[in-house]
């Protein structure tokens, strides 16, 4: 295959067996119907089951496809980022391997970026008009929809889908960064940090549709894990609380100045009357006191995250000086042989 291609599809998987030909088969049907050259990058992250057998099965001799083995499972975030790393395309989309989506998502996708040269990203939203949700749990879509309520806003800028994982980059839009994130907080932080440094995001609208359940199969819907949504839902809602922060300081400050304004005013007014004020004026000098606090925090925070920018920008800059290669503690992935003579290169 090519040193380059134009379009970059990357697709984690972890103990897929029982979906994988399906997911291939699909996303062979996907990249034929593109215009443009595409590659697909498998992320197997370290999957114990039979997963990279039977992809590899069913890849057969196509060279537009990749798998990149994590020797341990560390999660959606590291994979990827590896895919990332990886990937060769003008622009990287990351998808369900399933497709879940829907497959027209991706044109439309790299035709939004296409048709929009000042948007750096586009992200798949069923909360747009035109998007929805198919054979998924009632209890699921409404976490969706208050979570990326809530979540929209906290720092997401107006955006109605953050936590899903179909989107579509420009590849110099996402390369040069270096996130850290290794499990599906991942989503929020390659949108905070976007949009904290300026990059413009679109969405398009797409309908999440979950397989019909069939006769001896438990069905997507019904494996609910409560642990691991409970888990996901804190996760989330610390991300978003702890970079959005100044969203809620600033509605804060201005509480706390209405209220020692008020009661100040009502503890004045009884002192000039000859009522007790006491009370009162404890009261304000209280708010006083925890209104220095926040003012001073919200200053501080803002200092912080100005330095957090800095260090960003000089990453993306250094990225942009030495390439999109980077150093990695140890060697933690390597991608598998597919055909005669592939390069199997590993981790850089």
């Amino acid at each position: 295959m090519s040193s380059s291609v134009d379009i970059s599809i990357i697709c984690p998987a972890f103990n897929e067996a029982d979906g994988i030909s399906s997911a291939v088969a699909k996303l062979t049907q996907c990249i034929d119907a593109l215009p443009s050259s595409a590659e697909v990058l498998i992320i197997n992250d370290g999957s114990t089951d039979q997963t990279v057998k039977l992809a590899k099965e069913a890849i057969g001799g196509d060279h537009r496809f990749r798998i990149l083995s994590h020797r341990v499972n560390f999660g959606r975030g590291r994979a990827l980022r590896t895919g990332f790393h990886e990937a060769r395309g003008r622009i990287v989309i990351t998808s369900e391997g399933d497709l879940s989506w829907g497959a027209e998502v991706i044109p439309r996708m790299i035709n939004y970026l296409d048709d929009n040269p000042a948007k750096d990203a586009v992200f798949a939203s069923p909360h747009l008009a035109g998007g929805g949700y198919q054979n998924v749990p009632r209890h699921r879509v409404m976490l969706s929809k208050i979570g990326n309520h809530i979540l929209g806003f906290l720092y997401t800028g107006g955006l109605t889908m953050t936590t899903g994982m179909t989107r579509a980059y420009r590849a110099e839009a996402i390369k040069p960064h270096l996130f850290t994130h290794d499990g599906k907080e991942l989503h929020l932080e390659i949108s905070h940090r976007l949009l904290t440094l300026g990059y413009r995001i679109g969405e398009v609208p797409a309908i999440l549709s979950w397989p019909e359940p069939q006769a001896g199969v438990q069905s997507r819907a019904g494996r609910t894990n409560w642990s691991k949504v409970s888990k996901l839902v804190r996760s989330h809602m610390a991300f978003g609380l702890l970079h959005g922060v100044d969203r809620i300081i600033a509605p804060a400050v201005l509480l706390l100045t209405m209220a020692i304004l008020f009661f100040g005013g009502w503890a004045l007014f009884n002192l000039l009357t000859g009522q007790v004020s006491i009370f009162l004026a404890a009261l304000t000098a209280t708010l006083m006191i925890l209104w220095i606090n926040v003012v001073v925090g919200f200053f501080l925070l803002n200092h912080i995250f100005e330095v957090q920018k800095d260090v960003w920008r000089s990453q993306r800059q250094m990225s942009f000086v030495f390439g999109h290669k980077r150093e990695y503690e140890g060697d933690y992935y390597f991608e598998e042989a597919l055909h005669s003579g592939a390069d199997t290169t590993g981790a850089p």
